[in-house]
C-alpha cells in the first residue's frame, strides 16, 4: 500500500514578497509557507532579495513545528484522528491482500501532509529519524510491503508474512530511492504480520462508533451511537426499555383509578333488568356511601 502527497496546483496570483516585512518571517506558519514554497518552485520572478535562503528556511522550520504539533500531540490523541483512521485503512488493505491470497495486490491513497504527520507521530517514526518532524515535500510517499521468505503455494500463511515500511521524501529519482524505517520504536524494520496488526490496533480507528467516541461527539451521525452506547450501559436495548416504560405507565394509571374508586367511594353497578324499551345493559357509576368496593352486579 502506498500513500502519496499530491503536488499543489500552481497559483495564478503573483507572489508580492516585497510587500511583506522581513520581521514577519518569524511568525509565518504553514499557510504562508505553502504559498512561498509554490512560488519558489514555479515563479521565476520571485524577489529573492527579500526571500533569501535563510528566510525561506526559517519559514519552513516554523511551519514544520506548527504543523507537526497541530497534527500530533501525545497528550491529545484526538489531534491525530486522520492518522488513526489511515492506520485502520492500511491494516484493512493489507489484510485484503492476505485473505484474497494475493488477488488484491495494490492499494493507493492520496492525502495531505497533515495525515502524514498524524501517522508519523502515532507510529513513533521521529524516534527512527528526526526528519519525520518536517513537512513532507510534494510527491512524497510511504509504502507498506508484505514480505515473506516462504514460497508456499498458493499463498503463505499469515504467520509466514511480515510487513516492511518505506518512505521517500519528494519525487523518486535515479539518485534517490525509498528508505525503510522501523515502526513503533522497534529495532527491526521488518515486523511479523501479527505484531504489526497489534501495534496498529493500539491507535487505529476503523468504524463510526470508535470515531464518535474518540471525538467526544454525540450529535449528527453520532447521536445514534450515543443512544446505543447508553442502552448497552444499562444492559437493555431501546426496544425492551420502551416496552417496560409503557407497562409501568399503564400500571400507574390503573393504580390511580383504583385509589380513586376506593377513597372516593365510587362503585360500578349493573342494572339487573333491561328497560322495557329494549335498551341494552349498561354500566353506571354512582356514589354509594355503604360500599367501598366494585360490585359484581349479579
Amino acid at each position: 500500500m502506498a500513500l502519496l502527497v499530491p503536488p499543489k496546483p500552481v497559483s495564478k496570483m503573483p507572489i508580492l514578497v516585497s510587500n511583506i516585512s522581513p520581521c514577519y518571517f518569524r511568525i509565518l506558519t504553514s499557510t504562508v509557507y505553502d504559498i512561498l514554497n509554490v512560488a519558489e518552485i514555479h515563479n521565476a520572478s520571485l524577489n529573492t532579495n527579500i526571500l533569501t535562503d535563510a528566510a525561506f528556511f526559517q519559514t519552513r522550520t516554523l511551519a514544520d513545528n506548527h504543523e507537526y504539533n497541530l497534527a500530533y500531540n501525545a497528550s491529545s490523541p484526538v489531534r491525530a484522528i486522520s492518522g488513526a483512521t489511515l492506520a485502520a485503512q492500511i491494516v484493512g488493505a493489507l489484510n485484503e491482500t492476505i485473505t484474497s491470497s494475493g488477488q488484491s495486490k495494490l492499494n493507493v491513497q492520496f492525502g495531505s501532509y497533515g495525515t502524514f504527520f498524524s501517522f508519523f507521530g502515532l507510529a513513533q517514526l521521529p524516534a527512527a529519524n528526526s526528519n519525520f518532524f518536517g513537512i513532507p515535500d510534494y510527491a512524497s510517499f510511504m509504502t507498506f510491503e508484505l514480505v515473506t521468505n516462504n514460497s508456499a503455494v498458493p499463498f503463505p500463511t499469515p504467520t509466514d508474512i511480515s510487513v516492511r515500511f518505506l518512505f521517500h521524501n519528494g519525487t523518486v529519482s535515479n539518485s534517490s530511492s525509498p528508505v525503510e524505517y522501523s515502526l513503533f520504536g522497534q529495532q527491526d524494520p521488518i515486523l511479523p504480520w501479527a505484531t504489526f496488526v497489534d501495534e496498529m490496533n493500539k491507535f487505529s480507528i476503523g468504524n463510526q462508533n470508535s470515531w464518535c467516541t474518540a471525538c467526544g461527539n454525540t450529535t449528527g451521525i453520532c447521536a445514534t451511537t450515543s443512544l446505543s452506547t447508553s442502552s448497552r450501559g444499562t444492559g437493555m436495548s431501546n426496544a425492551v426499555a420502551g416496552v417496560i416504560g409503557a407497562v409501568v405507565a399503564l400500571g400507574v394509571i390503573l393504580g390511580a383509578e383504583v385509589l380513586l374508586l376506593l377513597l372516593g367511594g365510587l362503585t360500578f353497578t349493573k342494572k339487573s333488568k333491561q328497560r322495557a324499551t329494549g335498551e341494552g345493559t349498561q354500566a353506571v357509576i354512582g356514589k354509594d356511601a355503604e360500599h367501598s368496593s366494585i360490585e359484581s352486579g349479579l
